[in-house]
């Protein structure tokens, strides 16, 4: 299977293409880095169209939303899989960190998964799975305790989706985080 992943240089992304590529898949890993801004849709859905499973990591204001609508679009009736990684502070009823730029994070996350519901209720034929990353050690700089390891939390993740879909089950949401002692 061919995966593309948003953000596929670093963090979460860059756990998620190495669990995938060990588990024998083929990655595209499409960031600034590699020439492909979530900010220029047209040529990253390009990009991204002829794959198996677009995981749609990369945050940019409202551009991952946006790029969400077209994937949807281009693969309706395709039954492709689109994983829509988002954030536990979805869940709290405001941003835990403090300053506006977290705020507006959380609400263009909280866009994103509601872009995710309103097309999983048309049934468009694209199965999506919204991933609520908790706190992720994503970078050495960004290990706030108790942070769980990148490596660890793509490994668990991509086992579970993996066993799911094995058994012929759906997974259209999952919240993934540090145990908090």
């Amino acid at each position: 299977m061919k995966i593309a992943i948003t953000g596929g240089t670093a963090g979460i992304g860059q756990a998620l293409g190495k669990e995938y590529q060990a588990l024998g898949h083929e990655v595209l890993s499409l960031s600034r880095r590699t020439g492909h801004n979530i900010r220029v849709i047209p040529k990253i859905a390009d990009a991204i169209e002829p794959c198996d499973m677009f995981i749609n990591n990369a945050q940019a204001g409202y551009a991952q939303t946006e790029l969400l609508f077209e994937m949807a679009q281009r693969w309706a009736g395709s039954g492709k899989h689109i994983m829509v990684i988002s954030t536990m502070m979805t869940q709290d009823p405001v941003s835990p960190l403090s300053g506006l730029d977290m705020d507006a994070y959380r609400v263009q996350k909280i866009a994103l998964e509601e872009a995710a519901s309103q097309i999983n209720y048309r049934r468009l034929g694209v199965n999506i799975t919204i991933v609520r990353p908790g706190n992720i050690a994503t970078s050495v700089d960004k290990t706030v305790p108790p942070a769980a390891d990148v490596n660890v939390w793509a490994k668990v993740l991509t086992t579970t989706l993996e066993m799911v879909k094995a058994n012929g089950l759906a997974m259209p949401e999952i919240s993934l985080g540090p145990a908090y002692k």
